[in-house]
């Protein structure tokens, strides 16, 4: 099909030149294309913000004795990867229920502050706080275009968009990562990792039996509560066999092609450069008071 120029008749008819008509609405829906994939990541980060408010601290402590399983104190945060710590943050921010009312960040977030962002920004926390913690398989990757993934326990198939940071999937890799559904497409929203194959028949035995467990202490309780409820479970198993783990595959959303064997997590925020986060900050800590690779609140000066 012949290029049509700026100054051509507009192919839809209307008598107008390109440049007056089609051409006009075509550049205004690639921005807006343009501004709601920024939303989401100028959301992203300003909810990781609001998560690191000295008002969660008393939270902090509890979640992360849980999402841990009392392998790691908080007093040894230090010992954790960034990646690993994003990864506790993201379950912080996204499904741990704060003490005062049982509400999560993301919906206390979406709750203050969604008068003070943007109606793009809101759409997409609010995306973001149905989104769930699940298992999924690589069904097909077509380049350049999409992912095609199945929820390893729902079956229910997904495609996201294969983006950069995401060469090196192939078909039958399982990925542990939150979904969410923002319109009619669905994203990663912020932590993903690969799991080596021959521990992923281990991983469904193991979250169907913790949801046989749960459904016994919660009568008719749905698999989405489960998911919602448990989602550090996906952690423990990662626990359970640490020792076992070789080194995963990674993928991060700001890396190069070549370097995707290097990485042992995917951070699909990831709006910052390795360079630049060379401290993961958690609740209750200001830039200016950074020391060494993580700090943690009341502890570090």
């Amino acid at each position: 099909m012949a290029r049509i120029g700026r100054n051509d008749p507009c192919p839809c008819g209307s008598g107008k030149k390109y440049k007056h008509c089609c051409l006009r609405k075509e550049t205004l829906g690639q921005a807006e294309a343009m501004g709601r994939e920024r939303a989401w990541e100028t959301m992203a980060e300003k909810l990781l913000d609001f998560a690191r408010e000295p008002r969660f601290q008393p939270d902090l402590v509890t979640a992360f004795d849980l999402f841990w399983n009392g392998v790691y104190t908080i007093d040894q945060v230090g010992s954790l990867e960034p990646g690993q710590v994003m990864n506790f943050l993201d379950w912080f921010a996204h499904d741990y229920r704060t003490a005062s009312d049982g509400r999560r960040i993301v919906e206390i977030f979406v709750q203050e502050r969604g008068g003070e962002i943007s109606e793009h920004e809101k759409t997409a926390a609010q995306a973001d706080s149905e989104a769930l913690f699940s298992a999924f398989e690589v069904t097909a990757v077509e380049e350049g275009q999409s992912v095609h993934l199945s929820d390893q326990f729902s079956g229910e198939q997904a495609q996201v968009p294969h983006t950069p940071n995401l060469h090196g999937l192939k078909e039958g890799h399982v990925l542990l990562a939150r979904l969410a559904q923002w319109d009619d497409s669905s994203r990663f929203s912020w932590i993903s990792m690969l799991v080596p194959p021959e521990f992923e028949e281990d991983l469904r035995s193991y979250i169907e039996d913790m949801y046989a467990r749960y459904q016994d202490e919660h009568y008719q309780a749905s698999w989405a509560q489960f998911l919602r409820e448990r989602s550090y479970l996906f952690n423990h198993f990662v626990l359970k066999v640490r020792g076992e783990l070789p080194a995963p595959r990674v993928f991060l959303p700001y890396q190069k092609a070549e370097e995707a064997e290097a990485r042992p997590i995917v951070l699909t925020p990831g709006q910052v450069q390795p360079r630049e986060r060379k401290a993961v900050l958690v609740p209750g800590e200001d830039e200016e008071s950074r020391v060494g690779s993580v700090l943690v609140p009341g502890r570090d000066r």
